[in-house]
């Protein structure tokens, strides 16, 4: 006996309209967008936390701020890759 169908094919492998998949994709850019807000706004609010902070020298002040940066540069660049990898993936049959 041969399963359901639904579960031969995964979802995004299914055959779609071409407008369909256009609409996906632009679900998929309108997330990876929301999610780099996400990250700007947490970059904010943890460089004013760490300017506010009066026990912190200079140096390791700027020191945090530059670790900060460095994460959410990491972070950004992996919301990037996997909406490639999204793109891709809802585009091609």
């Amino acid at each position: 006996r041969r399963p359901p169908r639904s579960t031969l094919f995964p979802y995004t492998t299914l055959f779609r309209s071409g407008e369909t998949r256009r609409n996906y994709v632009k679900q998929a850019s309108t997330m990876a967008e929301e999610a780099k807000v996400a990250l700007r706004n947490i970059r904010q609010d943890e460089n004013n936390k760490i300017k506010k902070d009066e026990e912190l020298r200079e140096d390791e002040r700027d020191m945090c701020l530059d670790i900060v940066q460095e994460m959410i540069e990491k972070f950004n660049k992996i919301v990037d890759e996997k909406f490639k990898e999204k793109e891709n993936e809802l585009t091609s049959i």
